[in-house]
Protein backbone atom coordinates (compact mmCIF):
# COMPACT_ATOMS: atom_id res chain seq x y z
CA UNK A 1 0.00 0.00 0.00
CA UNK A 2 1.49 3.60 -0.91
CA UNK A 3 2.29 5.79 2.41
CA UNK A 4 1.45 2.17 4.33
CA UNK A 5 -1.68 2.89 4.71
CA UNK A 6 -4.30 -0.30 5.04
CA UNK A 7 -7.31 1.26 4.18
CA UNK A 8 -9.72 0.62 1.96
CA UNK A 9 -12.33 2.54 -0.19
CA UNK A 10 -15.80 1.03 1.39
CA UNK A 11 -18.24 -1.68 -0.63
CA UNK A 12 -21.49 -0.41 -0.72
CA UNK A 13 -24.29 -3.41 -1.16
CA UNK A 14 -26.32 -3.64 -3.63
CA UNK A 15 -27.15 -0.86 -6.52
CA UNK A 16 -25.97 1.68 -3.74
CA UNK A 17 -22.88 3.99 -5.41
CA UNK A 18 -20.59 6.56 -3.75
CA UNK A 19 -22.18 8.78 -5.72
CA UNK A 20 -25.74 8.30 -3.89
CA UNK A 21 -23.91 9.53 -0.96
CA UNK A 22 -23.31 13.02 -2.85
CA UNK A 23 -24.57 16.23 -1.24
CA UNK A 24 -26.70 16.94 -4.04
CA UNK A 25 -28.51 13.59 -3.65
CA UNK A 26 -29.91 14.93 0.15
CA UNK A 27 -33.58 15.08 -0.25
CA UNK A 28 -35.41 19.17 -0.02
CA UNK A 29 -37.56 19.77 3.03
CA UNK A 30 -40.85 18.77 2.80
CA UNK A 31 -42.84 22.00 3.96
CA UNK A 32 -46.65 22.32 2.97
CA UNK A 33 -45.92 19.41 -0.05
CA UNK A 34 -49.11 17.44 0.02
CA UNK A 35 -49.63 13.81 2.10
CA UNK A 36 -51.81 10.94 -0.34
CA UNK A 37 -52.69 7.84 1.08
CA UNK A 38 -53.74 4.33 -0.13
CA UNK A 39 -54.61 1.26 1.23
CA UNK A 40 -52.11 -1.52 0.62
CA UNK A 41 -48.80 -1.77 -0.25
CA UNK A 42 -46.09 -1.55 -3.18
CA UNK A 43 -44.02 -4.24 -4.49
CA UNK A 44 -40.64 -1.79 -3.74
CA UNK A 45 -38.83 -3.18 -7.20
CA UNK A 46 -41.87 -1.62 -9.34
CA UNK A 47 -42.01 1.63 -7.62
CA UNK A 48 -38.72 3.37 -10.24
CA UNK A 49 -41.39 2.68 -13.15
CA UNK A 50 -44.44 3.86 -11.52
CA UNK A 51 -42.62 7.37 -10.80
CA UNK A 52 -40.93 7.49 -14.26
CA UNK A 53 -41.87 11.37 -14.80
CA UNK A 54 -43.79 13.98 -12.31
CA UNK A 55 -47.08 13.42 -15.28
CA UNK A 56 -46.75 9.67 -14.31
CA UNK A 57 -46.60 10.57 -10.27
CA UNK A 58 -49.28 12.89 -10.37
CA UNK A 59 -51.13 10.59 -12.61
CA UNK A 60 -50.59 7.58 -10.03
CA UNK A 61 -51.38 9.61 -6.92
CA UNK A 62 -54.48 10.90 -8.25
CA UNK A 63 -55.62 7.89 -9.56
CA UNK A 64 -54.76 5.19 -6.71
CA UNK A 65 -54.47 7.66 -4.04
CA UNK A 66 -56.61 9.96 -1.97
CA UNK A 67 -55.38 13.38 -0.64
CA UNK A 68 -54.99 13.90 2.92
CA UNK A 69 -53.73 17.25 3.24
CA UNK A 70 -50.61 19.33 3.51
CA UNK A 71 -47.72 18.42 5.73
CA UNK A 72 -47.29 21.03 8.93
CA UNK A 73 -45.16 23.68 9.24
CA UNK A 74 -42.77 20.81 11.30
CA UNK A 75 -43.58 18.09 8.90
CA UNK A 76 -41.90 14.98 11.38
CA UNK A 77 -39.89 12.55 12.25
CA UNK A 78 -38.57 9.45 11.09
CA UNK A 79 -35.55 7.36 12.89
CA UNK A 80 -34.15 4.38 13.47
CA UNK A 81 -32.68 2.77 16.58
CA UNK A 82 -30.52 -0.38 15.97
CA UNK A 83 -30.59 -2.68 19.71
CA UNK A 84 -27.04 -3.88 20.42
CA UNK A 85 -26.89 -7.66 22.32
CA UNK A 86 -23.55 -7.37 24.06
CA UNK A 87 -21.36 -10.12 24.39
CA UNK A 88 -18.36 -10.59 27.03
CA UNK A 89 -16.15 -9.59 24.10
CA UNK A 90 -18.09 -8.03 21.17
CA UNK A 91 -21.16 -5.70 20.44
CA UNK A 92 -23.45 -7.52 17.89
CA UNK A 93 -26.00 -5.91 16.16
CA UNK A 94 -29.64 -6.88 17.14
CA UNK A 95 -33.29 -5.36 16.35
CA UNK A 96 -34.21 -2.30 14.40
CA UNK A 97 -36.62 -0.72 15.36
CA UNK A 98 -37.67 2.19 13.01
CA UNK A 99 -40.49 4.82 13.41
CA UNK A 100 -42.19 7.46 11.18
CA UNK A 101 -44.00 10.66 12.25
CA UNK A 102 -46.01 12.99 10.10
CA UNK A 103 -47.37 15.90 10.94
CA UNK A 104 -50.71 16.81 8.93
CA UNK A 105 -52.39 20.45 9.48
CA UNK A 106 -55.37 21.83 8.84
CA UNK A 107 -58.05 18.98 8.71
CA UNK A 108 -61.25 19.18 8.86
CA UNK A 109 -63.63 17.02 11.82
CA UNK A 110 -64.73 14.03 9.16
CA UNK A 111 -60.99 14.06 7.96
CA UNK A 112 -60.11 13.62 12.07
CA UNK A 113 -62.95 11.15 12.51
CA UNK A 114 -61.41 9.09 9.65
CA UNK A 115 -58.62 8.68 10.34
CA UNK A 116 -59.50 7.87 13.77
CA UNK A 117 -61.68 4.66 12.73
CA UNK A 118 -60.92 1.34 12.07
CA UNK A 119 -61.32 2.10 8.40
CA UNK A 120 -57.95 3.66 8.84
CA UNK A 121 -56.04 2.34 11.65
CA UNK A 122 -56.49 -1.09 11.51
CA UNK A 123 -55.37 -1.33 7.23
CA UNK A 124 -52.01 -1.61 6.11
CA UNK A 125 -51.76 1.68 4.09
CA UNK A 126 -48.85 3.40 2.01
CA UNK A 127 -48.62 7.14 2.95
CA UNK A 128 -47.01 9.05 -0.34
CA UNK A 129 -45.42 12.63 0.28
CA UNK A 130 -45.43 14.47 -2.33
CA UNK A 131 -43.97 17.95 -3.88
CA UNK A 132 -46.70 20.72 -5.24
CA UNK A 133 -44.36 20.05 -8.64
CA UNK A 134 -44.35 15.97 -8.26
CA UNK A 135 -40.30 16.06 -8.66
CA UNK A 136 -40.14 14.21 -5.40
CA UNK A 137 -41.46 11.82 -3.65
CA UNK A 138 -41.10 9.85 0.08
CA UNK A 139 -43.11 6.92 -0.17
CA UNK A 140 -43.90 5.04 3.63
CA UNK A 141 -44.82 1.77 2.32
CA UNK A 142 -47.64 -0.85 3.48
CA UNK A 143 -47.18 0.69 7.37
CA UNK A 144 -50.11 0.35 9.87
CA UNK A 145 -50.69 4.02 11.25
CA UNK A 146 -51.83 5.49 14.83
CA UNK A 147 -53.56 8.85 14.86
CA UNK A 148 -53.12 11.41 17.47
CA UNK A 149 -54.58 15.15 17.08
CA UNK A 150 -53.99 18.44 18.60
CA UNK A 151 -55.74 22.05 18.61
CA UNK A 152 -58.23 23.34 16.91
CA UNK A 153 -57.92 26.35 14.96
CA UNK A 154 -61.26 27.81 13.17
CA UNK A 155 -62.62 24.59 12.85
CA UNK A 156 -59.28 22.72 11.57
CA UNK A 157 -57.31 19.89 13.06
CA UNK A 158 -53.30 19.06 13.23
CA UNK A 159 -53.18 15.92 13.27
CA UNK A 160 -50.02 13.35 13.67
CA UNK A 161 -49.44 10.24 12.17
CA UNK A 162 -47.20 7.59 13.50
CA UNK A 163 -46.08 3.96 12.61
CA UNK A 164 -43.42 1.71 13.76
CA UNK A 165 -41.90 -1.33 12.50
CA UNK A 166 -39.14 -3.67 12.74
CA UNK A 167 -36.10 -4.41 10.04
CA UNK A 168 -34.76 -2.56 7.13
CA UNK A 169 -36.26 0.11 5.61
CA UNK A 170 -35.45 -0.02 1.86
CA UNK A 171 -39.17 -1.95 1.37
CA UNK A 172 -40.87 0.34 3.50
CA UNK A 173 -39.15 3.77 3.36
CA UNK A 174 -38.65 5.29 -0.51
CA UNK A 175 -37.12 8.50 -1.41
CA UNK A 176 -37.25 9.60 -4.96
CA UNK A 177 -35.53 13.16 -5.85
CA UNK A 178 -35.40 14.63 -9.37
CA UNK A 179 -38.19 13.08 -10.95
CA UNK A 180 -38.21 14.65 -14.37
CA UNK A 181 -41.20 16.24 -15.99
CA UNK A 182 -41.14 14.19 -19.32
CA UNK A 183 -39.20 10.62 -20.12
Amino acid sequence: MPGGSTITPPVYPGSIGEGDLAFSKLMDAFVADNVYFGHGSYNPTLVPSIYTTTEAAKTELTNSFNCLGELAEKPGKADSKLSKLKTRNYVIPGKCTNTVELNIAGLSNNQKTYLESNDFMSKITTIVVASKDFDRVVIFNGLRWTVDWAGEADGLFNVTISSEFSGGTSDKIILLKDIPPRA
